[in-house]
């Protein structure tokens, strides 16, 4: 690969977008209930407007340096505290890939080897495909992706006969609650994960496609979604669902065949370990590329990074209250700083380009 171009970006887009949404559901089923679906239907559109938007300012402003966007937007000052905010949130999401990962392979996979086992062979092997740099790491996106769907096909057909559609019904029984609403706001923290790829659009020497193959790489990630959240509800009745820790890998455990195609887990690993990995390394760069776009540059940045992320993984993967405690506040978090503070910095530096083109005129 010679040159990053847009249609790769599709690929870092479901890279960042799917795993999250797909692994822990239980966080905004828990809220959403039956409705959950509905509320990712809901989700998935406002996402898609803001991506639309978002990639529409770049283009009009031509300006794709995502941190001087934000310094436009709210002045040199504020705008390096939104990006320190934002940094520290990328650092989160390095956690949660790193934590969720350990944690749910150690819960369905292999009980008796603990998460920080899991921890050293993810977290410092992540290293060296951060080190190669760009090129490393849309190779292996462009490789993980193209596995994950794959995968995500097969379950998707294996698990057929096991989904009941009448258990989406009835919708809104108890018409339009507060659970329904903080529903839509913890998918919208989850699937503001996209921003963390904006840092990349400098990369990009030819961007006459980007906005779509942008939005052709999101549509790709939201019907998947959808296609998840009916099929999780639609398998397990709603008041067992977000009691389970990670509906998806049980989801997968009652595929059985003629009492010889049983391995749905192999199907999921590989989605759930290759699809942590890459989230993991796409917001490493990303957080570098940031912090030298605040001037600030340290060849050992790699180095101290991982071992925080190993310390707090440590401690929140080796017990799952602690890490859905986490992944709640995570969620929340993320709203604000991949989706309500990008949203509002997005419309801000709107406002500067058409005064400026204004006052041109």
């Amino acid at each position: 690969m010679d040159r990053f171009n847009t249609k790769h970006f599709a690929f870092l887009i479901a890279a960042t977008t799917i795993v999250s949404l797909k692994t822990y559901p239980d966080i905004y089923i828990s809220n959403g209930r039956r409705d959950t679906w509905v509320a990712m239907i809901i989700a998935s559109f406002l996402i898609f407007a803001f991506t639309f938007f978002a990639i529409k300012v770049f283009q009009k402003g031509k300006e794709f340096n995502f941190a001087q966007v934000y310094k436009e937007a709210y002045g040199e000052k504020l705008g390096k505290f939104f990006i320190g905010l934002f940094i520290i949130t990328l650092l989160l999401t390095l956690i949660e890939s790193a934590s969720v990962q350990s944690n749910a392979m150690h819960m369905n996979m292999l009980v008796e080897t603990p998460p920080w086992f899991f921890l050293i062979f993810f977290i410092f092997p992540a290293i060296y495909t951060i080190k190669k740099d760009i090129v490393a790491i849309v190779s292996v996106t462009l490789i993980g992706i193209t596995l994950i769907t794959i995968a995500g096909i097969n379950l998707g057909i294996l698990t057929t006969g096991y989904k009941d559609y009448n258990l989406l019904f009835p919708v809104f029984e108890d018409g339009v609650t507060l659970g329904f609403l903080l529903a839509i706001l913890k998918i919208l923290g989850l699937y503001g994960s996209i921003v963390i790829v904006f840092p990349y659009l400098t990369e990009i020497k030819d961007k006459g496609k980007l906005l779509r193959d942008t939005l052709i790489g999101l549509l790709f990630v939201i019907q998947m979604q959808i296609v998840s959240a009916t099929g999780t509800l639609s398998t397990f009745d709603v008041s067992r669902t977000y009691e389970m820790a990670y509906p998806k890998l049980l989801q997968t455990q009652l595929v059985s065949y003629a009492r010889f195609v049983e391995f749905g887990e192999l199907f999921v690993m590989l989605q759930m370990v290759g699809g942590w990995y890459l989230k993991y390394v796409i917001t490493f760069y990303a957080l570098l590329k940031l912090w030298n776009a605040l001037g600030m540059k340290d060849k050992y940045l790699i180095y101290i990074v991982t071992l925080i992320v190993f310390g707090f993984s440590f401690i929140i993967s080796m017990d799952i209250n602690v890490l859905f405690i986490f992944l709640n506040y995570y969620a929340y978090i993320s709203f604000m700083n991949f989706f309500v503070i990008p949203l509002v910095g997005f419309i801000l530096y709107a406002l500067k380009i058409k005064r400026k083109t204004s006052s041109s005129y």
